[in-house]
């Protein structure tokens, strides 16, 4: 399914990936990767987070809409 995907949406798939391993260090581990790479607060982590919620964003609407750069929602079949 991801080898066919386009550029935007193997971005976005990553980045929500990377924010969900994060919350999941926090959740076991009560460990946040991205406040001890670039600080509590910081304006770096501010952007990841923005980030990791507009990926998410991203795959929530593929739940409802085709992609337009691809036009494949991230459910079919390949």
């Amino acid at each position: 399914m991801f080898r066919h995907a386009c550029f935007l949406c193997k971005i976005i798939t990553i980045v929500a990936i990377i924010g969900a391993l994060n919350w999941g260090l926090v959740g076991l581990a009560g460990y946040n990767l991205v406040d001890e790479l670039f600080g509590v607060g910081s304006v770096a982590a501010r952007i990841i987070y923005s980030l990791v919620g507009l990926s998410g964003l991203g795959l929530l609407a593929g739940f409802f809409m085709d992609c337009p750069v691809c036009n494949k929602g991230p459910l079919d079949k390949y």
